[in-house]
């Protein structure tokens, strides 16, 4: 997990229509609030916080890899899904759905990013939130949502995942509590990423074993091989944190 860069500039539609539905929520809300907390769902519109330019700014500034797991999505179905939860929010995996979730932040540039299916799916992520201090706990628009402290590490937010969330080969370990709870809540460490990462750290082997005799391979060969480790230290890698932190390793000069 690497921290997003999103560009300022809002995508029109979330300034437009996405303001205008907040707005009609919001009403709602406040004529009725028992009728939302009692359970009544806040209607959530995908046409705005999923619209093609929506993902396609999240995708590009995000290099096409999940925000959180980092697996790329070029060819697979990646979304647009929130950090804080839209239609309702669980504090443990086991408890039941809590309404209302964070409708006042469905089309909110912030609260969105381009994520995997795994890692925002029921299994994982979800609907999962919890906080330090359930106390503190938003549950409209006519609270700070800015006062609590959450366990999931926001990809763009005050936490840097690199200083909670480190990797031994291909897997992941947490530092503190943050990048522990991150860890468990999107599934970090499950079977099908660790592989993937396992099978990247054997590109590079096989990469560093040619630096290492270079003088027995051809130019060309050796120049594809520090080019692989080159990008593999770049933000844009899939799975670049674990990469950066296997090669720090070893002691490798690319000239």
């Amino acid at each position: 997990m690497i921290k997003v860069k999103k560009p300022r500039k809002i995508p029109i539609v979330l300034s437009t229509d996405g303001i205008l539905e907040n707005a009609r929520n919001e009403r709602a809300y406040d004529l009725n609030p028992p009728k939302y907390i009692g359970g009544q769902t806040i209607i959530i519109l995908s046409s705005i916080y999923n619209h093609p330019s929506v993902k396609k700014i999240l995708k590009k500034a995000q290099y096409s890899k999940c925000c959180f797991c980092e697996k790329e999505q070029e060819d697979e179905f990646g979304a647009v899904e929130h950090y804080r939860p839209k239609s309702g929010y669980k504090s443990l995996r086991g408890d039941k759905l809590k309404k209302p979730g964070y409708f006042w932040l469905a089309y909110v540039w912030e609260n969105l990013y381009f994520v995997c299916s795994a890692c925002n799916s029921s299994k994982y992520k979800g609907n999962l939130f919890p906080l330090v201090d359930e106390t503190l706990r938003s549950i409209s628009h006519n609270d700070n949502y800015r006062n609590e402290d959450a366990l999931l590490i926001d990809p763009r937010g005050k936490l840097n995942p690199r200083d909670h969330i480190y990797f031994e080969n291909e897997f992941p370990r947490w530092k503190t509590d943050y990048g522990k709870f991150t860890i468990e809540i999107c599934g970090l460490d499950r079977d099908a990423l660790n592989n993937k990462r396992k099978k990247m750290i054997k590109n590079l082997n096989a990469r560093l074993a040619i630096l290492d005799k270079q003088a027995h391979f051809e130019v060309e060969v050796v120049e594809e091989a520090k080019k692989y480790i080159k990008d593999a230290l770049k933000e844009k890698f899939e799975f670049s944190a674990a990469a950066s932190d296997y090669l720090k390793n070893f002691k490798i000069v690319i000239t």
